[in-house]
C-alpha cells in the first residue's frame, strides 16, 4: 500500500459519512465559503437548523452549540473536527470526493490563472511587435495605433484561449500585410494583394474579422501619419490632409467602433483608406464628372489628347483614367465644386449654351467645374489632389446642400484641403435664399449634430437650428451661375 492510499480511503470515508441528508446543508455552505476563500478560514451560518442537525454538528465538533435555531461554524474547527474523526483527512478533498461534479478551482486560484493567461496574452501580442524591425508599419501599428496592442488586450483579454489564438493568427497576418504594402506611387489590386498575403482574395475583405482589423489598422496607420504632419488645431480641430479624425468605420461584429455617418459616406472613406495604402478596390465604378480641364500628362510627360478633344464636353472619369495621369491642369484658379449632378449639369448647359450661339466672347475662359455626386469618390479626390498639385495656388469653392450630409462633406474637403477649399454660398443668407415653406424638417438628431460641425459653420448651423428645416443647393443654382459668369 502507498503512502497516499490511507489518505484516499479516509476521504472516501469521510465522503460516504456526510452525504447523509443531515449533512447537505453544512458541506453545500462549507464548499462555497472554501470556494470564496481558498483557505480553511472564516465561518458560515446556518439558519432554521433542525433538531437532528444541531445534534449530529455538536456531536461531530464536540462542542457545545447555541441552543436556538442559527448554528454558526468556523472552517477552522470543522478541519480540527475532521483531523480527530475516525477519517482523518483535508477539507478540500474531501469537498472533491463529495462534489465530483463541481468545480474545485477557488477564486483565488482563479484569479492568479486569469492574471497568468492577460499576461501570456499580452506577451503574445507583444511579441509580435517587438519581432519586428523598428519603424515597421506593423511595430508602429501594434504598439501606437488606436486599434494595436494595448486595444486588442483590453478588449479580448476574456476571450477564450482558442479564440485568442485565431485572433493572434489574424494579428499576424494584418501586420504582414501592413509590412508589405505596396510602396508609392505604386498601386495593386486588392484581391491580388489579400491573395498574396494569405491565398485568399478575399481575406481581407471588409466583411471578416480579419479584414476589419486590417481596416482598422490602415485608419491608425493614418490618424499616425496626419497627426504628426498636421499644424497646430485652430479652436481645438485637427487638420489633416486625406481623411477625418472623427471615426469612420461602422460597428462589426468584435471590432465596435462608434460610427453614425451615411453608409456611401463609410463606404467612400474605406475605399479611400485602401487608395492612400497603395490598394486598389475598384477603378471603373469610382468616377467624377469635370468640365474645362485644360490639360493632363502621363508619367513620362505626354499630354493625353482625351482633354484637348473633350472640349466644352463634361468628362466622366474613372479612377483608372486618374491613375494614368501624373499631372492634370485646371483651365482655371478657381475651380468650382457641386454636391448635386443635377445643378451641375443645368448650369453646364447654360455655359454650353453661351458657347454655341456665341452670346459670350468669353467661353473659351469658363472655369473648371466638378461634380462630387455626393460623398467624395476615391476617383474625386485623385483629381482634387492632382489638380491643387499641378497649381498649389488655385483656389477650390465648394457649394452642396444645406442638410447634414452637405455639410459634412463641406467641413471633410475643408479638412483634406485646407490651404485651398472654401465655402462658396454656405452660409446663413445663401440658406435662407434657399429655404422653400414646403422643405422638410430636421429631426432631433440632425438638429443635435449641427452643434458638432467645426467653428466655420457657426452661424450657419445657428440659422438652420433656428428655422429647423432642409435648404438645397438647387434653391441657389441662379447664385452659382452668376458667380461663374460674372466674376
Amino acid at each position: 500500500m502507498t503512502q497516499d492510499e490511507p489518505k484516499a480511503m479516509n476521504t472516501q470515508r469521510a465522503a460516504a459519512f456526510f452525504r447523509q441528508p443531515v449533512w447537505s446543508r453544512l458541506l453545500d455552505a462549507i464548499y462555497e465559503k472554501y470556494i470564496a476563500q481558498g483557505r480553511i478560514v472564516g465561518q458560515v451560518v446556518l439558519h432554521a437548523c433542525t433538531a437532528e442537525e444541531q445534534r449530529e454538528i455538536a456531536r461531530f465538533l464536540k462542542k457545545r452549540l447555541s441552543s436556538d435555531d442559527t448554528l454558526i461554524v468556523r472552517l477552522g474547527d470543522f478541519q480540527r473536527a475532521l483531523n480527530e474523526s475516525g477519517f482523518p483527512c483535508e477539507l478540500a478533498a474531501l469537498l472533491a470526493a463529495l462534489y465530483p461534479q463541481r468545480s474545485h478551482v477557488t477564486r483565488p486560484q482563479a484569479r492568479e490563472r486569469r492574471v497568468q493567461a492577460h499576461q501570456r496574452f499580452y506577451d503574445d501580442l507583444s511579441a509580435q511587435a517587438l519581432e519586428l524591425p523598428a519603424e515597421a508599419a506593423g511595430q508602429r501599428w501594434l504598439l501606437l495605433g488606436t486599434h494595436g496592442r494595448d486595444y486588442l488586450f483590453r478588449r479580448y483579454k476574456n476571450e477564450t484561449p482558442a479564440f485568442q489564438e485565431e485572433l493572434l493568427l489574424s494579428v499576424h497576418n494584418v501586420v504582414d500585410a501592413l509590412n508589405h504594402l505596396p510602396t508609392p506611387p505604386a498601386y495593386e489590386r486588392f484581391s491580388l494583394f489579400a491573395q498574396r498575403i494569405s491565398g485568399d482574395p478575399h481575406y481581407l475583405d471588409a466583411q471578416s474579422f480579419t479584414g476589419r482589423l486590417f481596416l482598422h489598422a490602415l485608419q491608425d496607420l493614418a490618424d499616425l501619419a496626419h497627426s504628426q504632419s498636421s499644424e497646430p488645431a485652430i479652436d481645438g480641430e485637427d487638420t489633416q490632409s486625406t481623411g477625418e479624425a472623427a471615426p469612420m468605420l461602422a460597428k462589426h461584429g468584435d471590432l465596435e467602433e462608434e460610427d453614425t455617418a451615411p453608409s456611401r459616406e463609410r463606404e467612400q472613406q474605406r475605399h479611400l483608406l485602401y487608395y492612400e495604402a497603395g490598394l486598389l478596390t475598384d477603378t471603373l465604378s469610382s468616377t467624377v464628372a469635370a468640365f474645362q480641364l485644360a490639360r493632363a500628362e502621363d508619367a513620362a510627360g505626354q499630354p493625353d489628347p482625351l482633354i484637348t478633344y473633350a472640349g466644352s464636353r463634361v468628362l466622366v472619369l474613372p479612377l483608372r483614367q486618374l491613375l494614368a495621369w501624373e499631372k492634370l491642369v485646371p483651365a482655371s484658379k478657381h475651380v468650382y465644386l457641386f454636391e448635386n449632378p443635377q445643378v451641375f449639369e443645368d448650369i453646364v448647359d447654360e455655359l454650353q449654351q453661351r458657347t454655341i450661339s456665341g452670346d459670350d466672347a468669353r467661353h473659351k475662359a469658363w472655369p473648371t467645374l466638378i461634380c462630387t455626386a455626393g460623398w467624395p469618390s476615391v476617383a474625386a479626390i485623385r483629381l482634387l489632389n492632382l489638380l491643387t498639385e499641378a497649381d498649389p495656388a488655385i483656389t477650390l469653392h465648394y457649394s452642396g446642400d444645406f442638410d447634414l450630409p452637405g455639410l459634412r462633406i463641406a467641413a471633410y474637403l475643408q479638412k483634406c484641403y485646407p490651404a485651398h477649399c472654401r465655402l462658396w454660398h454656405l452660409d446663413a443668407s445663401s440658406y435662407l435664399a434657399a429655404l422653400h415653406h414646403r422643405s422638410a424638417s430636421f429631426d432631433s438628431n440632425d438638429l443635435a449634430a449641427l452643434q458638432r460641425l467645426p467653428v466655420q459653420f457657426a452661424s450657419l448651423a445657428a440659422a438652420m437650428q433656428e428655422q429647423g428645416r432642409k435648404a438645397y443647393q438647387e434653391g441657389i443654382s441662379h447664385h452659382l451661375l452668376y458667380d461663374i459668369t460674372e466674376l
